[in-house]
């Protein structure tokens, strides 16, 4: 492998000489790679498939699964489409979005001008600094190494140390492609949409028009089935992105996702911990991706 020494030339220096090292192994092509570009998300396992997101509701896109939780990149589009990133790491939230034609950055709530880049966070090992048409932040040494920002793509990159410990929509960078669709509880979809809705962070309230206005929960299935020769209802143990309470859907897409049946004449309602039950169909649900919620929401 080729260290592209040249590269120190350009950096601004790290505090810490591990920093600089974890960089340039990452530039080296050590690191694992998640990106997002005409609307297609490609995994850190080189995985496609279109995201279909909800309207300001943050995704998962790459975390720390370990119980260190070093770092957490999450993602959400506001009512005209624009993405939002936001970069948690430790105790740290870096915040970048489009205004105006500019790229804004805030770290901890606090705006920081495009012309103070390069930026250097006075206690963690992070650094955020213009690249090309966008922002770049990057924190090696806290297996982050990389986050790229701009109006129309993003990239994360992790140093080859958290291969195989990140979870979220880009995947595990473990080169297993084949449970790639892993949800947050271990289930393993085979459904691109449902896996991308279940790294959703559902909203605990409807109140505010610039935040979420859904939740995850089982729908159950509303065409009549028979299974083993006698009708039977359904539920869904995967997860389905639904309004909250007094909102009702604008935008909707189909999610196919599997189901749990009992008999129809069942006195359960709901089964107990319908996310650990066995899969006995598959068919398709409706999933809400924008809501309007009327006075009286909850």
């Amino acid at each position: 492998m080729a260290l592209p020494l040249e590269k120190i030339k350009g950096l601004t220096p790290f505090d810490e000489v591990i920093d600089n090292v974890n960089y340039i192994l990452a530039e080296a092509g050590a690191a694992a790679e998640c990106s997002f570009g005409n609307n297609i998300l490609t995994t850190f396992n080189n995985r496609r498939y279109e995201n279909k997101m909800p309207q300001s509701c943050y995704q998962v896109l790459a975390q720390d699964c370990t119980n260190e939780l070093k770092f957490m990149v999450l993602l959400k589009k506001d009512q005209i489409e624009q993405n939002y990133i936001n970069v948690k790491i430790a105790d740290i939230d870096i915040d970048l979005y489009h205004k105006n034609s500019e790229v804004i950055i805030k770290v901890n709530g606090m705006e920081i001008p495009i012309n103070n880049l390069p930026y250097q966070h006075p206690i963690a090992p992070i650094q955020i600094k213009p690249k090309g048409e966008g922002i770049s932040v990057f924190a090696p040494s806290l297996g982050l190494h990389e986050v790229y920002y701009d109006k129309n793509s993003w990239t994360i990159k992790v140093v080859d140390w958290m291969k195989g410990q990140t979870c979220g929509l880009c995947g595990k960078a473990d080169g297993e492609i084949r449970q790639e669709y892993r949800t947050p509880n271990g289930r393993l979809t085979k459904s691109a949409v449902s896996f991308a809705h279940s790294w959703v962070l559902p909203a605990e309230s409807c109140r505010d028009t610039t935040e979420c206005r859904m939740k995850l929960e089982s729908v159950q299935l509303e065409s009549q089935i028979h299974i083993h020769g006698q009708e039977s209802k359904c539920f869904s143990v995967e997860p389905v992105l639904r309004c909250l309470s007094g909102c009702f859907p604008v935008k909707t897409t189909s999610v196919t996702v599997g189901y749990h049946c009992l008999p129809a004449d069942a006195a359960q309602n709901y089964p107990e911990n319908i996310y650990d039950k066995s899969v006995d169909l598959r068919e398709t649900a409706e999933a809400h991706l924008a809501c309007s919620c009327t006075a009286q929401c909850v």
